[in-house]
């Protein structure tokens, strides 16, 4: 009887040791990096041509942040301040709205600096109205220099000492993410400080599902297809007519995007992966045991994609009824959605 206990207690144990090591292993998101934010412009007193005017009246003052890097970065979370090294005076960037705080590539936020309500109380540090407001004054008498942080606290950028700004003058980098600083001759809030015009964005896969049994898809034929999607980084659209979608690095113009496509400006399109061949509909489907997804411009170098499989690919075979996408919409970073990891798959709509 007790060889026969001590036998079933090493049965029980060996199973529940075997259930435990094959549980699904979620798959942390890599953490953002944020190197490629900068402080790009500022202004201390704003007279002429104002950017912004508060509540009580008052020119509000800002500080511009700029996104040199190729992929769209959410600074929520990031702090701000005009005491660089004093922790407590460090203001977080609010996290409530990613389409305020998530940067595209090569593009601009600003920050709206100690504006006031009608009273003349000091905003707090909030996003209202479509704004980033920071409970930050800036003085070109008192203050030298603005820093960024990431959430950990590391700093990630710093200004030139601007004691002594000339009023109505802004103070930035001469050419966007630059290392020369002065004042400049305009002010360029939210464009480049050069006078040039914006650079336009640009089109990434944002998401894909390659086995899908039982979601909805904008435009499916009620067959549960699987699907790929594309998001625009930029500002404006982007026609997307005549470019190429493919499942095969080695043939990335397996596919062509019908004419009159157009991807709108922050926005996403989704290629129905079912081999219809018709409309949005691709001449292909996606491998449920992996392959590759891209899109490619001119069909011969590939614009963006990668392949996936289960482990040693640049992205995650997500499974069944599972999508992989970018953590945030055009971020760097890659998680998988759904059952097997955080959140739910979106087709056309923001990763979440």
């Amino acid at each position: 009887m007790k060889k026969y206990f001590l036998a079933l207690t090493a049965a029980t144990l060996f199973l529940g040791s075997c259930v435990k090591d094959e549980a699904p292993k979620v798959d942390e998101p890599d953490a953002t990096d944020y190197t490629a934010i900068v402080v790009n412009e500022l202004i201390a007193k704003d007279t002429t041509d104002i950017y912004f005017t508060d509540a009580s009246g008052s020119a509000a003052d800002w500080v511009e942040l700029y996104n040199s890097g190729s992929t769209a970065i959410d600074v929520a979370g990031m702090f701000i301040t005009d005491k660089p090294g004093s922790e407590a005076d460090y203001q977080q960037i609010p996290s409530t709205d990613a389409s305020i705080t998530l940067i595209p590539p090569h593009g601009f936020l600003v920050l709206i600096c100690g504006a006031a309500d009608a009273s003349g109380v000091d905003l707090p540090t909030e996003i209202k109205n479509g704004n980033v407001f920071i409970d930050m004054g800036i003085s070109g008498s008192k203050d030298n220099n603005i820093a960024i942080y990431n959430p950990e606290k590391t700093e990630i950028d710093i200004t030139d000492d601007f004691n002594g700004l000339t009023d109505d003058t802004s103070f930035g980098r001469t050419t966007d993410a630059g290392t020369t600083w002065g004042e400049l001759p305009t002010k360029t809030p939210g464009a480049s400080n050069d006078g040039s015009a914006p650079v336009t964005g640009e089109l990434v896969i944002n998401e894909f599902m390659a086995s899908n049994d039982s979601w909805d898809v904008p435009g499916d034929n009620g067959d549960f297809p699987d699907f790929i999607e594309v998001y625009n980084t930029g500002n404006a659209d982007i026609d997307m007519s005549g470019w190429f979608v493919s499942d095969d690095m080695a043939t990335p113009n397996k596919w062509t995007v019908p004419s009159g496509t157009v991807v709108p400006a922050n926005g996403f399109v989704v290629f129905l992966c079912d081999g219809t061949d018709t409309g949005m509909h691709t001449n292909f489907k996606l491998s449920s045991g992996g392959e590759a997804v891209l899109i490619s411009k001119d069909g011969v170098a590939v614009t963006d994609g990668g392949e996936y499989c289960d482990s040693g690919c640049a992205l995650k075979n997500p499974g069944t009824d599972n999508s992989s996408g970018r953590v945030t919409d055009g971020a760097t970073a890659w998680q998988v959605f759904g059952a097997l990891g955080t959140g739910v798959p979106t087709p056309g709509a923001t990763n979440n």
